[in-house]
């Protein structure tokens, strides 16, 4: 009879299992420690406890998440801060339940370098960062607060990978303060983080977030998801080695190591408690602090303000009215005996019972076809798929078919010897201390290496080496398993020394269209562009320029008492010195014969004159071969409405003219 019982409460337990709430959460990026709160959740049994079936899904690129949430295709969402400007833009049924980083891991990343001590010195610099001003309104906030415009520095796109700081392809790279990092701190290579809470722009990040359908019609499931995230969360961060030890096993679709998770793990808890402040909470003070980081950056109207009601989900108070009439239930056997349940029960007690004797029967064939299957596999992977395994010593234990035939040598030669059997000797020592000490440290390492075969031809595999563990976690041998991609990899080689020759033969054909080939300055057809630029930057945004026209003195009799050649090389010199005497800001070019044109950004007339002073001076300084001394003369302008990139041209000649009329030598304005 206990027996009975107890099949009938597990029963009804799956019954009731069948009832549960399909719930689906969409990520802000791909699985990794900074969801590991929902894992938890999930993997503890917390939703399943409160009723609900939970699918997590990874971020995708084609995805707009919060369109999806506030459609109800989606029941809830992680998201960013952006989540404010969505509201007030564009989707305004969006609810936030929870925050929960209170400050957000965005920052810029460089090495430690003495010319990147202070932001003051990202000026002049190459920043890897997204195009997106929604998403780095932070990051942009901090630049901003040190002066620091976007044509002060230069943007390029961001991979996320701290191996562009290190090859000098970038200066400084937007990056997570819980996961670029670490790849420099492995490498025991210096860094400086440059922070946004620092200067005052302290931003939430991963907001939890759902639509206020789901919260009218749902609101019991918005209770039992919300409390049941926030304890998988606290348990995440009380537990950090279980809760790693899950990601690595279920939720690692990005391969990162243990310690790369930890790391992440520990920087991310750093951000997600505050003294004082209850964990996930959101207060009205912070959203508009962000609110008004946004309107500095011209993201939102001056005057939009938000509804704090109408945003953020006071979960404490109305999630207890929704609870106040709910009775609780109790399970009884009376009840279940009585329950329309019962007689459904006793056919599918009396089905189980009718198929054990046929599954019996079967079982015995089933295991055979099985076994004959696994040996068809093992035999097709052995044949196809070039495979090894060794001690811990490196010494090979077992070779495939294919790895033989892929090598040259025999299993008979293969076994009993180490891998540098096939080593090519001038592949740097490095990458194989690298792959040592990744799998001897638990790791997978993946990566292209260069091998010989038995005949000495070279050829190139893609390798995947791991640990073997024990029961006990430990690593008691090493498997590998190698793709040739000779064939691929001399295509490769080809097509990007074919990308690069055309790279250059293009970039070489724009250098000769805007240079000028005796001075390597500017040409005319350069200097009229970037006078155009200037002029649409002053109509658009009211960033004013000034101009300088600069002229040789008496350069035709240099020409006519030299020759040409002293002449030209007179052009080339003085060239060289104006450019030197300039900042970089400003662009100079050779206007036409002796003349050059200077454009100066964001600069009035007194100050684009003691440029032109400056210039003045070091020629007249400098001491020339064969002629000893020349002079300029110069004609600066400013731009104001009533001229135009052609008119502040004339504006600058009659000043030049002047200046050539009162003696030569001297600037006039």
């Amino acid at each position: 009879m206990n027996k009975l019982i107890f099949l009938i409460l597990v029963f009804t337990t799956l019954i009731q299992a069948q009832n549960n709430k399909d719930i689906t959460l969409v990520l802000a990026w791909k699985h990794q420690f900074q969801f590991a709160g929902y894992y938890m959740a999930k993997e503890l049994g917390f939703y399943e406890k409160a009723g609900l079936d939970v699918t997590i899904k990874e971020y995708d690129l084609k995805r707009d998440n919060t369109l999806d949430v506030s459609t109800q295709k989606y029941d809830f969402g992680v998201g960013h801060s952006s989540l404010l400007l969505d509201k007030l833009n564009k989707y305004p049924n969006i609810m936030i339940l929870s925050a929960i980083y209170q400050s957000s891991p965005l920052i810029l990343l460089s090495l430690k370098r003495d010319d990147l001590s202070s932001l003051k010195n990202i000026a002049g610099k190459k920043i890897m960062m997204s195009h997106d001003q929604i998403y780095t309104a932070s990051i942009n906030a901090m630049l901003s607060s040190e002066h620091l415009k976007p044509d002060s520095y230069e943007i390029l796109d961001t991979s996320f990978h701290p191996i562009d700081l290190i090859n000098g392809n970038a200066d400084i790279m937007l990056s997570y303060s819980a996961n670029e990092p670490f790849t420099l701190k492995e490498k025991g290579i210096a860094y400086t983080i440059f922070d946004p809470k620092d200067y005052g722009y302290d931003f939430y990040s991963d907001i939890l977030f759902t639509s206020s359908q789901m919260i009218e019609k749902n609101p019991n499931d918005v209770k039992a998801f919300y409390e049941a995230s926030m304890k998988g969360w606290l348990y995440a961060y009380e537990h950090i080695d279980e809760s790693v030890e899950i990601i690595l096993n279920k939720y690692n679709t990005q391969s990162r190591s243990k310690k790369a998770l930890l790391f992440e793990a520990k920087t991310l808890k750093k951000l997600a408690f505050k003294d004082g402040v209850r964990f996930g909470e959101i207060t009205q003070t912070r959203l508009n602090e962000m609110i008004n980081t946004y309107r500095l950056l011209g993201l939102v109207h001056k005057n939009s303000k938000l509804n704090f009601k109408s945003f953020v989900y006071e979960l404490d108070s109305n999630l207890t009215k929704f609870t106040k009439n709910k009775k609780q239930s109790t399970i009884s056997l009376t009840n279940i005996i009585n329950s329309k349940y019962f007689k459904f029960f006793i056919i599918i007690l009396f089905l189980i019972v009718s198929i054990v004797y046929i599954l019996k029967r079967r079982s015995d064939r089933i295991i055979a076809i099985k076994t004959k299957q696994l040996n068809n596999q093992h035999e097709i992977f052995n044949k196809y798929v070039s495979s090894s395994k060794t001690d811990l010593d490196g010494v090979i234990t077992y070779v495939s078919e294919a790895f033989c035939n892929e090598t040259g040598y025999t299993k008979d030669e293969l076994i009993g010897k180490k891998h540098n059997i096939i080593r090519n000797k001038i592949t740097p020592t490095s990458v194989y201390k690298d792959l040592w000490l990744s799998i001897s440290s638990g790791h997978t390492w993946s990566g292209e290496l260069l091998n010989i075969k038995k005949d000495g031809s070279e050829y190139w595999v893609d390798s995947i080496i791991s640990p073997v563990f024990d029961r006990n976690n430990k690593i008691i041998a090493y498997k590998a398993i190698r793709n040739d991609i000779t064939l691929e990899k001399v295509l490769k080689e080809f097509n990007e020394k074919l990308k690069k020759e055309v790279e250059l033969q293009t970039k070489e054909l724009q250098t000769l269209a805007q240079t000028d080939q005796l001075t390597k300055l500017y040409n005319r057809v350069k200097l009229d562009k970037e006078l155009k630029y200037a002029q649409d930057c002053f109509l658009r945004y009211e960033k004013r320029y000034s101009i300088i026209l600069i002229d040789i003195d008496l350069f035709k009799n240099v020409n006519d008492t030299f020759g040409h050649i002293v002449g030209d090389t007179i052009l080339k010199e003085v060239a060289l010195i104006i450019q030197n005497s300039v900042r970089a800001t400003d662009i100079v070019g050779r206007w036409g014969g002796e003349e050059f044109l200077i454009i100066s950004p964001n600069t009035n007339i007194d100050g684009v004159k003691k440029i032109a002073d400056k210039i003045r001076l070091n020629i007249q300084d400098t001491e020339f071969e064969d002629i000893n001394k020349i002079t300029v003369s110069a004609g600066v302008a400013e731009i104001d409405t009533s001229l135009n990139q052609l008119t502040i041209i004339d504006k600058a000649d009659k000043a030049l003219y002047r200046a050539k009329e009162k003696g030569r030598n001297r600037v006039e304005q």
